[in-house]
């Protein structure tokens, strides 16, 4: 496949993903109007539940899925479908009556005090949730860009439409939960009708149940692991702080989720892609330095371009969310070393050493964890996004020299990123602790400059494309 190509099949997946994160932009700040920050810190606090019980739910057997798609033939894939499925339906039925018995207790300890149907909400998520992963995985392996594109679009739409409804109702928490509900629901509905014939009912066979469970237990320890990575920072800030400063530290996420939005972007185009090649031609190194450094590039461009006129942006929010500004910086380099991380880590994945995956993980949650108990309770939401943004870039290095060390020949640039980083770093810790507007965008702009002159091939690459892309007429 030709680079135009690859970049129009990039573009077909990202339009939902860049329309979510346009979306995102222009309604958060009216959320925060209308959801106090204790409210919203709530909000975290029962995303942070959902996402154990959602890794637990999957038990991984999501990653056989993609894993093994390819191997079955096209009227057999409904039943790699159910394979994949029943064990996560029965796990999700076992927690959701275990939530249902404790839900007093559980309401307590996530939010203080107990909440009537909080816990009924959540179960009803779990099995959305569980379905809309498949869902998507469908339309993902099938590389259905534009189908793709538009449950994300219908999903941010009605999220969005329907928070602000519910919130106008009530400004409480359940606005923005009941809000995502929706969201899923209506998401489902419209990818499950585009592809009846793979939801098609059929009864799994023994063996195809054990090849998928053994491929996909490994996964569970490194899943729940990444989980507790990437959930320490709410975690301590509700033992540590309070929910006024979990729903600040929030309100910065949600601007990240701009960046978080053009990561899950590439990771749905690049997850099969990168497969696909491989499976075609397995000492094919250039392809994926080439990824690595695009990825690069584009991921530290908008990281500076979004911490130079970060100031400007959080103005929107209500002001009692205006310190989101100075908790904002290093929450950045989640979604930009996670995506770069995935160009180099294909090579774990390729040569099926997935144990080394728990051994990354477990060394970056002791960082996090380490540097939350040390940060937080002196600088609160600050020192809660300063750990994880660290922690995130030991992530990214664990990730890479473990490929270089399986696959020697990888042959990664990693002078060009150690010195970006740097850079990164320095400007993320100065906006930590001051908040000049114009300090901050010769910052940002000067990041740029320094990121252009460093990633001066992939800049020109991607300008040529993006230039013929539009000549041609592909972005109509």
């Amino acid at each position: 496949m030709s680079t135009r190509k690859y970049f129009k099949s990039f573009l077909s997946f990202s339009i939902g993903t860049w329309l979510r994160a346009f979306i995102s932009v222009f309604t958060t700040p009216i959320i925060t109007y209308l959801i106090n920050p204790e409210e919203f810190g709530k909000s975290a606090m029962y995303a942070t539940a959902f996402g154990v019980i959602n890794t637990t739910v999957l038990f991984g057997t999501d990653q056989a899925f993609v894993r093994f798609f390819y191997d079955y033939e096209e009227d057999r894939k409904n039943e790699l479908l159910w394979s994949c499925l029943l064990p996560s339906v029965f796990i999700a039925t076992i927690l959701s009556l275990f939530v249902l018995v404790l839900s007093d207790r559980i309401s307590v300890v996530l939010y203080g005090q107990r909440y009537d149907f909080i816990n009924l909400i959540l179960v009803v998520n779990i099995y959305l949730s569980l379905f809309q992963r498949y869902n998507q995985l469908i339309v993902r392996m099938l590389k259905k860009g534009m189908l793709y594109s538009l449950i994300d679009i219908v999903a941010a739409i009605s999220t969005t439409v329907f928070t602000i409804i519910f919130a106008l109702i009530s400004r409480t928490f359940y606005s923005v939960i009941l809000g995502g509900l929706v969201g899923t629901l209506l998401a489902l509905l419209v990818g499950i009708s585009q592809g009846k014939s793979y939801w098609r009912v059929t009864k799994p066979r023994k063996e195809e149940l054990k090849e998928v469970l053994k491929y996909s237990a490994p996964f569970v320890p490194t899943m729940l692991l990444f989980w507790l990575f990437s959930s320490i920072d709410r975690i301590s800030l509700r033992q540590y702080s309070t929910f006024v400063q979990i729903g600040i530290y929030s309100a910065a996420f949600k601007v990240v989720q701009v960046l978080t939005l053009v990561q899950s972007g590439f990771t749905t185009f690049w997850v099969p892609t990168a497969y696909e090649r491989y499976s075609k031609d397995n000492q094919d190194t250039s392809f994926f330095v080439r990824a690595n450094e695009m990825v690069s590039f584009v991921m530290f461009s908008v990281g500076f371009l979004l911490l130079g006129f970060k100031d400007i942006l959080f103005l929107l929010l209500a002001k009692s969310y205006r310190e989101s500004s100075m908790v904002f910086p290093f929450l950045a380099f989640l979604p930009i070393m996670y995506s770069i991380s995935e160009t180099t880590v294909v090579w774990i994945n390729f040569k099926k050493k997935s144990y080394w995956h728990v051994l990354i993980t477990m060394v970056s949650a002791l960082t996090n964890y380490i540097g939350n108990t040390v940060l937080v309770p002196i600088y609160g939401a600050r020192g809660a996004a300063i750990s994880t943004g660290v922690s995130y870039i030991v992530f990214f290095w664990m990730r890479t020299l473990v490929a270089m060390k399986l696959h020697p020949k990888a042959g990664y640039n990693l002078k060009k990123v150690t010195l970006v980083t740097v850079l990164m770093t320095t400007v993320a810790l100065i906006e930590t602790f001051q908040n000049n507007v114009a300090v901050n965008m010769v910052l940002g702009a000067l990041g740029i400059i320094i990121t252009i002159i460093v990633y001066k091939e992939p800049f020109t690459l991607v300008k040529k494309e993006f230039l013929d892309v539009l000549k041609a007429g592909l972005l109509r």
